[in-house]
């Protein structure tokens, strides 16, 4: 007699695919003694998205104008021209990200009990700056002003496939040699050639006349 065998299957599980890296910018973040935020804020992980205004915490304490947004695959860019905390401005600050290293510019700045301690510059993640107020008797308010991130990849062109310009062919058309570009046909010498003068328009009351 022959000896039975067990015969297992063998199913393979389906590899997950990659996800994808979404790229994201923020304005303002307000934390502490305040919340709001990111605000306003766009991500993407294809086509470039926009966006921008200004933003301000529930008090309006906090205040930031001038933000411009850009997020998409590989890219990620925070602009604030300026952010109000009470009665003090600062700024510009500027936080950009491309295929994952970031770069920053903040202005490094104390004055009484606000503190601007700009970020840092080079992974895939930041901001441009961390506003620090301290008041007595009332909880710290911290601004994380312009916030990117991003990983690799290259936004897809906006207008891909233009189409041709010109007259379409069909396959085994051939072109009309009448409609071809070229020197005018009716403009040549000949006695049948040249181009016969308009005629001599009847001048009317109120009109005047034009001659071809």
């Amino acid at each position: 007699m022959g000896v039975p065998v067990a015969v297992t299957s063998f199913v393979p599980k389906p590899v997950a695919l990659a996800a994808e890296s979404v790229s994201s910018a923020s304005g303002i973040t307000v934390s502490g003694g305040e919340h709001a935020g990111p605000a306003p804020s766009v991500s993407s992980g294809g086509a470039i998205k926009s966006g921008g205004g200004s933003a301000s915490s529930p008090s309006g304490a906090v205040v930031a104008t001038g933000i411009n947004l850009r997020a998409g695959a590989g890219v990620a860019e925070a602009t604030v021209s300026a952010v109000r905390v009470g009665t003090t401005s600062v700024g510009p600050f500027s936080a950009s990200c491309h295929n994952g290293v970031t770069t920053v510019k903040a202005p490094a700045r104390s004055t009484g009990n606000l503190t601007v301690t700009p970020g840092s510059s080079g992974g895939p993640k930041t901001n441009a700056a961390t506003i620090a107020v301290k008041t007595p008797g009332s909880a710290a308010v911290t601004v994380t002003v312009a916030t990117v991130s991003c990983g690799s990849g290259t936004p897809p062109t906006t207008n891909p496939g233009a189409p041709p310009t010109g007259t379409p062919t069909r396959p085994g058309h051939r072109p009309d040699p009448s409609h071809q570009a070229g020197p005018d046909r009716h403009h040549g010498t000949g006695p049948h050639r040249g181009t016969r003068p308009a005629p001599t328009p009847t001048p009317r009351p109120g009109h005047l006349p034009v001659t071809g």
